[in-house]
């Protein structure tokens, strides 16, 4: 346990827990969220003003007005768009043009401005009376902005005018209830609103959306039951409900969920998927495994699920049927085209087939899995002895230059691990000629220096690791342990580990520093409680050497040798515990 090691990075799999949130699907007529792409499609009503020439004001052309325009149009072109409405909205007040007030609010819409974009509407409305586009526009931007009592009449408005509108109108009522500070006061104005039109799934949905907002369990319930006959294909209120529970506790949004698709056996596969990805959320991984096996047999086609599946069976270290789902996924077209192969290769390695590993490392196409590609690739070759290429391999990669310092460290431990120090020295120094002063590339490369007896240079490369991140513990702590262990400089490694130790007090690493620091200036008593906190935390060889040479030092030889016997079982061939029995012969 060397106080400068550190573990090789391992490829994690925690893409399905991450998978836990629903993919939401978009409701019939649903309005999109409020942004430029609001407004309203013209050109369905002949009477918009907008499109009426007759009725818009005769105005000159003066240079106030031209330069306005072209101004704000260049600087909404160059991202200065909430500066751009502001200026429409003075020229619209100006002039009194309702085709200013609406672009205005286009701009106030698309740059997030709620209370420029409902100036403007009103302003609009107020101008051009007749446009629906306006009142349709400005009840959203006031819903957006919690002032449901102002939109209500325009809510009205549009209900009586136009039934058909009665989906969107709802879905936007759905998604901005949460918005409301009146709480009960929206609850009563949705579900008088919800009651003329009985057979509406959206009404239904905003009506759940505002009782749940007053906590009316019976009223969600009530509604989510309406809505399993009328919609029993609209996913969406159902995934709704299912993230808002999930939120709070995972156990209820399972049950509920579980109970909707009972009686939705219609549902979408999305929604489907949901609930074993429930499942591994709250690490019931059999459950989750059983729950994808299911949806296989009526969708064994599906790719997204396929993956799930494929995931599900490696995470429970069922390689053979995982490689067969997650091979069926690719063919399939699943977008993780490069992951997947990526981890294909990792299961062809799992079963000892280097040339089918080596063809589906190779095939990865880019990005951050075609690096993680290469150092499969590398440990490969090292693997068959061909130490040079691999590392040659790393340095090839075209990476950018943070990829490029990794590269270096994952070559210097490639090579650590084969026994090739020189070559690991020689990785390093190349990349600190291109990165100076790097603190990852210093750390890795003063190990390399212990390693091979330079102490010195050790010493030097993490000095200047701590000008770099001044009072790192871990920095500090490998200095601290290194003059202990190397030198003869025992007060200032003291400092050095004390000071770690302070910034990380549990740290089992630099308990053991402080330990064997403690035991090299005859303070034994206060060394074995140390290392004894070090050990209990973290029973590993170095450790357990270093506390027996303790205990042997207090005359607690048989101690010493039960525990140095324990630690060998484990690990004969560690080297500072072979050392030690060696020095000792216990």
């Amino acid at each position: 346990m060397n106080r400068l090691s550190r573990p090789l990075s391992i490829l994690l799999i925690a893409l399905l827990a991450g998978c836990a949130q629903l993919k939401t699907p978009a409701p019939t007529d649903a309005a999109k969220p409020a942004t430029q792409q609001d407004a309203v499609k013209e050109g369905d009503d002949k009477d918009d003003t907008v499109e009426n020439e007759a009725k818009l004001p005769k105005l000159a052309l003066t240079p106030s007005i031209f330069y306005g325009v072209l101004a704000s149009e260049i600087g909404a072109q160059r991202g200065q768009v909430g500066s751009a409405a502001a200026t429409y909205l003075d020229l619209a007040q100006s002039t009194n043009d309702p085709r200013l007030a609406r672009r205005a609010a286009e701009m106030a819409l698309f740059a997030g401005q709620v209370k420029v974009a409902a100036d403007a509407l009103t302003l609009w409305v107020k101008l051009d009376p007749e446009s629906h586009a306006a009142r349709e526009q400005l009840f959203i931007v006031l819903l957006r902005a919690g002032r449901l009592a102002e939109s209500r009449p325009l809510i009205e408005e549009v209900l009586m005018r136009d039934p058909s509108r009665a989906p969107a109108v709802f879905v936007q009522l759905a998604r901005l209830a949460s918005r409301q500070s009146d709480k009960p006061g929206t609850f009563a104005l949705v579900r008088e609103l919800a009651e003329r039109f009985p057979a509406l799934p959206e009404a239904r949905f905003a009506l759940i959306t505002v009782a749940a907002e007053v906590d009316d369990q019976a009223t969600v319930d009530a509604e989510f039951d309406k809505l399993a006959k009328i919609a029993p294909k609209w996913d969406l209120p159902v995934a709704w409900q299912v993230d808002r529970l999930r939120r709070g506790n995972v156990d209820a949004s399972l049950a509920f969920l579980k109970a909707e698709l009972a009686r939705r056996p219609a549902a979408g596969i999305d929604l489907k998927m949901a609930y074993p990805r429930l499942l591994v959320s709250v690490k019931r991984y059999d459950e989750a495994r059983a729950e994808f096996g299911k949806l296989l047999k009526p969708y064994p086609d599906n790719a997204d699920l396929l993956y799930a599946a494929g995931l599900m069976d490696y995470q429970l270290k069922d390689t053979q049927n995982a490689e067969k789902l997650l091979s069926e996924a690719l063919k399939r077209g699943h977008p993780e085209a490069d992951f997947l192969r990526l981890t294909l290769g990792q299961l062809a390695e799992e079963r000892g087939d280097a040339t089918a590993a080596r063809g589906w490392y190779e095939s990865v196409a880019s990005g951050q899995h075609k690096l993680q590609a290469q150092l499969r690739l590398a440990s490969i070759d090292a693997e068959a002895g061909f130490i040079g290429p691999a590392i040659a391999r790393l340095e090839a990669v075209n990476a950018s230059s943070n990829d490029k310092i990794a590269l270096a460290q994952s070559a210097s431990q490639l090579a650590r691990q084969y026994k090739r120090n020189d070559l690991a020295e020689r990785v390093l120094d190349k990349a600190l000629v291109s990165y100076p002063n790097t603190p990852e590339l210093l750390y890795e490369r003063a190990l390399v220096h212990e390693i091979r007896g330079n102490y010195a240079g050790a010493e030097r490369d993490l000095r200047a690791f701590l000008i770099e991140k001044p009072g790192d513990p871990v920095g500090e702590n490998a200095l601290g342990y290194l003059l202990a262990n190397r030198t003869q400089r025992y007060k200032e490694a003291h400092a050095l580990i004390a000071r770690a130790l302070k910034a990380d007090p549990e740290n089992a690493t630099i308990l053991d520093s402080m330990g064997w620091v403690l035991y090299h200036q005859g303070r034994l008593k206060a060394a074995r409680g140390y290392l004894e906190r070090a050990w209990n935390a973290m029973p590993d060889p170095e450790i357990a050497a270093h506390l027996g040479e303790v205990l042997w030092k207090l005359g607690q030889r048989d101690e010493a040798r039960a525990l140095w016997q324990k630690a060998a079982a484990a690990a004969p061939d560690h080297p500072v515990l072979k050392d030690t029995l060696k020095r000792f012969q216990p």
